[in-house]
């Protein structure tokens, strides 16, 4: 199982939910790996579409490991705060970084697994906020390699530990861990 956070605040709510939810995955017996994107130097898409021939990207950086750990997981939970009504610039960055998934037409993100997404937000709409995390996920490239998703919305979250002292929140991101190791 892997376990993405895209948030850049150390010890806060992304990192709190992702926690619960890798803590629930373990006691299932799912082995769990965690990759906090703030501590990678991942850049930004150029789209200069090199990629489009062997699905690689021609950047040098953490990219690549990143896609690797992705290949070989059965299932992933990813965490992106969100500002403005959109996904942190951090969580967009690795999305787009999939461009190398559909310009190059046969490429495969290996099996089919399920993803939890957890989103924490102040006060956006949570169906809006779901309707943007399926209009990423449904996207042909990406729903090759995806079986299920589930978006988990987390709101009212207006300081860095709002997560940790909620019970309902950190029981909704446990069972989302559960429920992607079924």
């Amino acid at each position: 199982m892997l376990f993405i956070t895209t948030t850049p605040t150390v010890g806060g709510n992304g990192d709190t939910l992702i926690e619960a939810a890798m803590e629930a995955a373990k006691e299932k017996g799912s082995k769990v790996q965690r990759v906090d994107v703030r501590d990678k130097n991942i850049c930004s898409c150029k789209a200069c579409y090199k990629c489009k021939d062997s699905g690689k990207c021609v950047q040098e950086d953490d990219f690549s490991q990143l896609l690797n750990l992705i290949h070989e997981s059965d299932g992933i939970i990813a965490e992106a705060p969100i500002y403005y009504n959109c996904m942190a610039a951090q969580a967009i960055t690795v999305i787009d970084r999939f461009c190398c998934t559909f310009s190059c037409p046969s490429y495969q993100l290996g099996l089919k697994k399920k993803v939890g997404i957890l989103l924490t937000c102040t006060g956006s709409s949570t169906e809006e906020m779901k309707r943007h995390v399926n209009n990423i996920l449904t996207l042909p490239s990406l729903q090759r390699s995806i079986e299920e998703f589930k978006t988990e919305v987390f709101t009212n979250c207006g300081s860095a530990d709002s997560c940790l002292h909620n019970k309902e929140y950190l029981q909704h991101a446990r069972m989302i861990g559960e429920w992607v190791t079924e």
